[in-house]
């Protein structure tokens, strides 16, 4: 009687234990477009086309997604992400991301237009009085990220968006250099 109490007692722990992960490992959709959003203009900061100031914009708008993420999350489950788990979920995304080029190409091009329609949404709320605390209430307050996106924002994006996985892929792939006989010494 007792190990079958005992078993039974167990089963429901356990049972409850995984429901209760399996609900806190569901992220909202704005969490999800958040994280893919960083990591897809991480992609896009290799890039130094229009402009060689293009890609360090978008190294900041890596941050400004993921800070997206991290107040959402947040919200939702009453936690802080550590810096390190936000870079690891990151990574893996770009991963993702990039395993999928150039079959994933299309969708590419589409979301990358979807995260700068998002990102001038979120700014376009804000005026230029605007401080920290306003600031803050808008990551709090984010819309979801629009479905849509202008002919405009799908053309600026097919010429970007291959450019960037190109050199994205240079860059994890370029072997270090070489040590100088200077630095040997």
């Amino acid at each position: 009687m007792f190990n079958k109490i005992s078993l039974s007692y167990l089963t429901i722990v356990l049972t409850l234990g995984m429901t209760a992960s399996a609900a806190h490992a569901q992220e909202s959709p704005i969490e999800i477009q958040a994280m893919r959003c960083s990591a897809l203009t991480l992609i896009h900061s290799s890039l130094n086309v229009p402009s060689p100031e293009f890609g360090q914009v978008m190294g900041e708008l890596v941050g400004f997604f993921a800070q997206i993420h991290v107040v959402q999350k947040g919200i939702r489950t009453k936690t802080r992400i550590a810096p390190n788990d936000l870079r690891a979920k990151r990574d893996a995304m770009v991963a993702e991301l990039s395993k999928g080029w150039p079959g994933n190409k299309a969708a590419m091009i589409r979301e990358a237009g979807i995260c700068n329609t998002w990102r001038a949404e979120f700014f376009a709320k804000l005026n230029e009085k605007s401080g920290e605390k306003e600031l803050q209430a808008a990551f709090v307050n984010v819309s979801a990220p629009p479905t849509t996106i202008t002919k405009a924002e799908t053309e600026k994006w097919t010429k970007l968006t291959p450019q960037a996985f190109a050199g994205w892929a240079e860059m994890k792939v370029s072997p270090a250099a070489p040590a100088t006989p200077a630095a040997k010494k």
